[in-house]
């Protein structure tokens, strides 16, 4: 039972919501909303009350370092991550990196804001309550912010999870292919029909160029909307996973972790030893090739959507800022090895770069490595993207586990697959990093953080700058700075993509 007790800060004149220690809830569990006024400093806005709860008494977080550097790493090397080479080729070498560079330091910072605010929550300063992402709006913007970042939250790890989904059945089915063969039922064009495909089906072009791909029409014409083998075997074994919890998860995310760093030095290699050459890409491209460039790297950087569930289950000696820079450093330096040395390496690539390497172009190592990264990396990233947005929405009192289960893992799962074939989920990459994760992962915890640095006297507990900029007026303009850049970064990105469409 919710108990309310009104304990008010003579500097703010906080309202708080205070939770019995013999009637704690899971983080998981449907609560009720709890309405009351939270007055932040002279200003008349009112909010509503925190639904977070307060960790139940003896509970011990369990997420060391390894496993928190694990989970932020694979936040950040998700599918749009495969994407990359085929981007360079595009864009060029020069912007892209640059724009992977500005990308990651605003994500950076994006993180710890957002990790700052959760800290600035009332009573949960040294991280007392279990406070997920869309809590803080609903607690200093109200209900309606609350909902706003619900929708967004959703939509974009959606998007992440589709791509996920259809790069690893992809991969799958290229797996049956130089095997067993893999199957698919083909709903367009009809009659329904069953239909086969083997790797001998592709000519020594195809193979040679690493265009061999699992059931391609080479027609030109529309995509087929087909529902295949290699996808069925992905739901298997992937949807158990998402229905576990972020502890649960964590052994597999480390794992993961290690097949990337081991899978993208072996890449790295496999791109050297097949010849590096500028005549796949140049090294600025043109400027009508930059139209989806932002939007896709800026998919790739989605570390503060994990910040808050993450945090809620870190050990006390794990350090939020470490964390992230790391993780993002990490990251950052293997989007440009892998993405740049790919487009060098790869004529035309895929747009999923391990379909060009699981051809067999780049011989059976490379094929071995392509395989590992697409189920222990890519497939690994759905679970985490579903666990996080599950907990969004139960740790926030929106729903109930059940009913999150259906909208994050089952109804993806229910719809990724007509997404199998042509460029379609490239375009939900480039859509969805200008739309929601420019939003949800930019816009929103820059905006709060300034409306809290302006209008809300509690400090919080996350060093944002590292003790470089203590002064207020410093972190203002350090503010208005990155927000500003964050904005252009993403109406940059629409005017390009909507251009393109």
């Amino acid at each position: 039972m919710i108990n309310q007790s009104r304990s008010e800060s003579p500097t703010a004149g906080i309202v708080l919501l205070s939770v019995s220690s013999d009637s704690s809830l899971h983080h998981e569990t449907q609560r009720e909303d709890q309405y009351t006024t939270i007055d932040v400093g002279d200003s008349e806005d009112t909010a509503a009350s925190s639904n977070s709860t307060e960790k139940p008494f003896g509970t011990i977080s369990s997420i060391g370092m390894a496993g928190s550097i694990a989970i932020a790493v694979n936040s950040l090397a998700g599918p749009a991550m495969l994407n990359l080479p085929t981007t360079y080729q595009r864009s060029g070498l020069i912007p892209t990196t640059v724009a992977l560079i500005v990308a990651c330091i605003l994500a950076c910072l994006c993180s710890l804001h957002m990790a700052h605010v959760v800290t600035k929550v009332p009573g949960n300063h040294f991280l007392e309550q279990h406070v997920e992402f869309s809590d803080p709006f609903r607690i200093f913007w109200g209900r309606k912010a609350f909902l706003f970042t619900q929708v967004t939250f959703f939509l974009c790890t959606t998007c992440l999870n589709l791509s996920a989904i259809v790069d690893t059945a992809q991969i799958i089915d290229t797996i049956m292919g130089h095997s067993i063969g893999s199957v698919a039922l083909r709903f367009r064009p009809g009659p329904l029909a069953l239909i086969r495909w083997r790797h001998g089906a592709c000519t020594e072009d195809e193979f040679l160029a690493g265009e061999c791909f699992p059931f391609d029409n080479g027609d030109g014409m529309a995509p087929d909307i087909i529902f295949t083998a290699g996808y069925l075997v992905a739901a298997l074994i992937f949807i158990p996973f998402s229905l576990m919890d972020l502890k649960e998860n964590t052994n597999f995310q480390i794992f993961g972790m290690f097949v990337l760093l081991v899978n993208s030095g072996l890449f790295a290699i496999f791109f050297l030893y097949s010849g590096l050459s500028l005549d796949n890409v140049s090294l600025w491209g043109t400027s009508g090739d930059w139209d989806t460039m932002i939007g896709v790297i800026l998919f790739n950087f989605t570390l503060a959507l994990a910040i808050p569930a993450w945090m809620n289950d870190k050990s006390e000696h794990v350090g939020v800022p470490k964390v992230v820079n790391t993780s993002s450093v990490i990251a950052t330096s293997l989007y440009v090895v892998v993405g740049a040395l790919g487009a060098l390496a790869i004529p035309n690539v895929s747009i999923n770069m391990l379909e060009s390497m699981t051809t067999g172009a780049f011989g059976v190592p490379a094929q071995i490595a392509a395989c590992f990264f697409a189920l222990f990396v890519i497939g690994l990233d759905i679970p985490l993207f579903s666990v996080l947005t599950r907990l969004n929405l139960t740790g926030s009192g929106l729903c109930s586990v059940t009913k999150a289960n259906v909208l994050v893992v089952y109804i993806p799962w229910a719809i990724a697959w007509m997404f199998y074939q042509g460029d379609g989920i490239y375009d939900v990459l480039s859509w969805g990093g200008v739309l929601f994760t420019g939003a949800v992962a930019f816009i929103m915890p820059l905006l709060l953080a300034l409306y809290l640095l302006l209008n809300y006297n509690e400090k919080g507990s996350i060093d944002v700058y590292s003790g470089y900029l203590k002064s207020p007026k410093a972190q203002r303009i350090a503010l208005y700075v990155t927000l500003g850049t964050a904005i252009l970064a993403i109406l940059i990105a629409f005017v390009g993509q909507a251009h393109l469409s």
